[in-house]
């Protein structure tokens, strides 16, 4: 069944296998922002448990889409919500138009968030639900988050077609052309080292094709995370 009345054309499918032709469906969903495919309620229902208490929060989500998460995450403290498509730009400007603590831009996060970088900005909670794999981001994203939550959306390896430019994209990341979702969680956990910040998984949701990560970030001193004295003791004298 094919959901909120999107149509497809079958001709574009033929002479393909059904997980090619269910990969292509999928595909469109996701361009086209069917629940089915985003999972707003799973992921609205993590947010609302992972920040429960919490408020003031200074939160970044770098694709907003049409602002079914944005809403929830004003909630929150206030949000800086990226989105690029000009149509979907549109969308999300209507659903937050009464929500004064959100600032919208119309950008590329992908560059976007190196400019953030730059100038120093530092958030509570950030959220990267990208179209198609988040791996472009890492290490540096963690450099915008010192104390809070990263919400992370990583598409299954295993559902989708794995042709040879993603099997070497996911090799040069994870070290593996089909990673499980364990090699996933440990390699972010490292990636976070690379910036001293100390990743912790604190929930998870399964959803179809893809996982929705909670990770908590912490700034951590490499003296102290190490174990090693770095500093030159005086000579006693």
């Amino acid at each position: 069944m094919i959901d909120q009345g999107q149509l497809f054309d079958i001709g574009n499918f033929k002479n393909k296998t059904y997980r090619a032709i269910r990969h292509d469906v999928t595909r469109e969903r996701q361009s086209n922002y069917c629940n089915t495919v985003h999972h707003p309620d799973q992921k609205i229902n993590q947010i609302k448990n992972v920040l429960n208490n919490y408020n003031n929060l200074k939160i970044l989500e770098l694709f907003a889409g049409k602002g079914n998460l944005t809403s929830v995450y004003a909630n929150y403290g206030s949000v800086v919500a990226n989105e690029l498509k000009d149509k979907v730009y549109k969308d999300l400007l209507k659903k937050i138009k009464n929500i004064k603590q959100v600032e919208c831009n119309k950008v590329d996060s992908f560059l976007y968030f190196h400019k953030l970088i730059s100038q120093k900005k530092h958030f509570n909670i950030i959220d990267l639900d990208p179209y198609g794999f988040p791996n472009r981001f890492f290490p540096d994203i963690f450099l915008l988050i010192k104390d809070g939550f990263i919400f992370i959306t990583m598409p299954k390896p295993y559902v989708n077609i794995l042709n040879g430019i993603t099997q070497t994209h996911l090799s040069s990341y994870y070290g593996n052309p089909n990673p499980s979702m364990e090699t996933i969680i440990d390699r972010i956990a490292h990636w976070g080292l690379c910036h001293w910040r100390r990743i912790e998984l604190v929930d998870y949701i399964d959803c179809k094709s893809i996982w929705r990560f909670a990770f908590s970030v912490k700034k951590v001193k490499a003296t102290d995370y190490t174990g090693v004295n770095n500093r030159k003791k005086e000579a006693n004298k």
